[in-house]
């Protein structure tokens, strides 16, 4: 069966992930036997979901990749949040907030009486350790919080943000799966060996708000998630989760189809994901986040550093008939320059007809028709067909192309590459770290940036109206700004836009209540998901 994603309009950021009940030994019986865990009348269940490999320590100032913001979200929250399947921000631990004329001072009234989970207050003067941690971790997200001037607290419930100089993408930080999260001060300083800042006690504990407590963290093994019963908000109906590492997706598989796991949030194959929407005993949820996958051409070394070529290679590709092909009607072609959830959608559009005319003309006064074509294999399966489609789609043109797998560390270690031994051609993916624009440009467009400005692309005066447009008071005059890079970007041909890569979470029928995470759909809003 096929459901469509859940939206509801109260705060909007998700969490998620597996826990574990004192019936665990019954439900692990049951789900042996394939059949379904009981439940009662207080919801005193287990959630049982997989991870296909280790997140990264669950600390909220050093976590910095995808699967495990599902933890995060469940012992952690921000100020704010994105309103589920959209870029409207709405309240987190913040009910509201106003900025400055001058864009430079946010201040956020933040909701009374929320306790850590060691039972202090999260108040603002917890908030100004929290930006200060952060700050002095200086890990990944510590962009975030540097251009702050200073933080005050004038009471308990009202934090007052100055940034050092205007930037309209500040609550985009704030809503985003890396967000600013509030840390227990008192935790911090308890646990503190050295001044670790107790980095080591927190790779295996938590130091939330969140509507879940870590209960046990096994690194290769699994972690367990228990429900706070002092949360502040909306309880969670399972009383806890629990997230087992499994790296095989078959594996994964099985153990679904037994009813060992309630959930797969991603990583099945889409011949899979078919099979399983004509399965009465599952749904699926088809969703399409912040990310984009594009064919990427090394405009630096190589063939295609001749720009006509790159433009040539724009209308070339018949790229409905690969996305339907190789995502089997699962999300459609991008019709958009940049993906729809951070450009209002319209405003840079790009639908040019088919025509591989002027790269026929072009090909016989190259001075190779040799062509490296790599995929990025954290893409999976489709991913591998688009670039076999597309190696059939530009042979009449007389191109040989040979195709080839690349790992991700393989793809974030090309900018330290020299610009010639890079593929010519590159099936990949761009977004941000938030669905607002300037997070996708500047680390994929930066003069300088890494590690995913992988051909080391600069342009000084992208470089200055980035900079410009970030600083605007208003989402009009900031996206004039960002039609200007968008001329530029386009005409220099460095990508050709494909689709929206479509996420697809396997749930056993009876669970209900997904609310998807606007930028990363396989991530879940946990105190929403209940078994009917």
């Amino acid at each position: 069966m096929t459901r469509a994603p859940i939206t509801l309009d109260r705060r909007g950021f998700l969490k998620a992930s597996g826990l574990t009940v004192g019936g665990l030994a019954l439900a692990n019986l049951v789900a042996a036997c394939g059949g379904e865990a009981s439940v009662d009348g207080q919801g005193n269940l287990t959630l049982r979901m997989p991870f296909l490999q280790d997140m990264q320590v669950p600390d909220p100032d050093i976590m910095y990749e995808g699967e495990g913001v599902q933890v995060m979200k469940s012992c952690y929250e921000g100020l704010v949040n994105y309103k589920s399947g959209t870029s409207e921000i709405v309240p987190g631990l913040a009910e509201s907030w106003t900025v400055s004329d001058d864009q430079l001072t946010y201040t956020f009234k933040l909701v009374p009486d929320v306790k850590f989970h060691d039972g202090t207050p999260a108040d603002a003067a917890a908030w100004i350790k929290s930006f200060e941690r952060r700050a002095a971790i200086n890990e990944g997200p510590a962009y975030m919080v540097t251009g702050i001037a200073k933080s005050e607290a004038p009471d308990p419930t009202t934090l007052v943000v100055t940034l050092e100089e205007p930037n309209n993408a500040f609550l985009h930080y704030a809503a985003c799966p890396w967000q600013m999260y509030a840390v227990s001060p008192t935790a911090v300083e308890t646990h503190s060996v050295g001044d670790d800042l107790a980095q080591e006690w927190l790779k295996t504990h938590d130091a939330g708000t969140g509507p879940y407590v870590m209960k046990e963290f096994v690194p290769g093994s699994q972690y367990t998630l228990e429900r706070f019963d002092g949360y502040w908000g909306e309880q969670p109906y399972f009383e806890s989760v629990r997230i087992e590492i499994v790296p095989e997706v078959a594996t994964q598989k099985l153990q679904l189809d037994q009813g060992a796991f309630d959930l797969v949030a991603k990583g099945f194959a889409i011949p899979d994901v078919l099979t399983y929407q004509q399965n009465p005993k599952f749904e699926v949820i088809t969703t399409r986040g912040a990310s984009m996958m594009v064919l990427w051409m090394n405009a630096s070394a190589g063939i295609f550093a001749d720009k006509a070529l790159r433009q040539a290679m724009m209308t070339a590709l018949d790229r409905t008939s690969i996305v339907e092909t190789a995502f089997q009607g699962l999300t459609p072609v991008q019709m958009e320059y940049w993906p729809e959830n951070m450009f209002p959608e319209g405003l840079a559009p790009f639908d040019p007809p088919v025509d591989i005319g002027p790269l026929e003309a072009i090909a016989p006064t190259l001075p190779s028709q040799n062509i490296d074509l790599a995929w990025v294999t954290s893409n999976g399966a489709p991913a591998q067909q688009v670039a076999e489609l597309i190696q059939t789609q530009l042979a009449p043109a007389g191109m040989e192309i040979t195709v080839r797998a690349m790992p991700s560390a393989e793809w974030f270690d090309l900018c330290n590459q020299p610009a010639e031994q890079r593929p010519d051609l590159l099936v990949a993916t761009m977004g941000g770290d938030a669905l607002h624009l300037d997070t996708a440009m500047r680390i994929f467009l930066r003069t300088g940036a890494k590690p995913l400005n992988a051909y080391q692309y600069g342009n000084p005066e992208v470089d200055r109206l980035m900079d410009e447009a970030i600083t605007k008071p208003t989402d009009d005059e900031a996206n004039q700004v960002y039609l200007q890079i968008t001329d530029i970007v386009q005409d220099e041909a460095l990508w050709v836009p494909l689709c929206r890569t479509p996420q697809n979470m396997v749930t056993q029928a009876d669970i209900d209540g997904v609310e998807q995470d606007s930028y990363i759909p396989y991530i879940f809003r946990p105190n929403k998901i209940t078994r009917v």
